[in-house]
């Protein structure tokens, strides 16, 4: 029977052999460039257009959080109206194609939350452009869960 020196010499090895495996695809991983990512989903089509445009609305919301950090309110507000082309050609692209309606749906639920998370933390009188966004996303993704669900997939008006 081993001892528990031999055991754990054993886990030690075995950490290191799944390091060596998994660990290169994590480094060799790069973000990549906005401008490349728009121009890759300028030219793409059907479901690669839906998802190439929705990663490069949520990296350009990533790039207006950070405009709204720095104080630059109006560059901020015509990096959300990028979003939002942006994701209007998404949207349209997966509607059209009938390709990734679901996952669509899920990135621009994730993307709406995010708008609200960065609306919270803006002063009050910035905050309408990005509420009007989030209320066009909604409407988006209700008009996605119609497309795949038909109208009984729509909101039920509030009373």
């Amino acid at each position: 029977m081993p001892t528990s020196t031999g055991s754990t010499s054993n886990m030690q090895r075995l950490r290191a052999i799944l390091l060596l495996f998994l660990l290169p695809p994590f480094l060799g991983a790069k973000q990549q460039d906005p401008a490349e990512l728009k121009a890759r989903a300028d030219s793409a089509h059907g479901g690669e257009r839906a998802k190439l445009c929705l990663q490069y609305a949520h990296a350009e919301m990533e790039h207006a959080n950070d405009l709204f950090t720095k104080g630059d309110v109006d560059q901020a507000q015509a990096a959300v109206a990028s979003v939002m082309d942006y994701v209007r050609k998404g949207t349209e692209a997966a509607t059209t194609s009938g390709k990734r309606l679901k996952q669509t749906e899920i990135e621009l639920r994730e993307l709406e939350k995010r708008m609200k998370d960065i609306a919270a933390s803006l002063n009050v009188e910035d905050r309408p452009p990005i509420f009007k966004s989030v209320d066009e996303i909604e409407q988006l993704r209700t008009g996605l869960l119609t497309k795949m669900f038909g109208e009984k997939a729509e909101p039920k008006s509030k009373s």
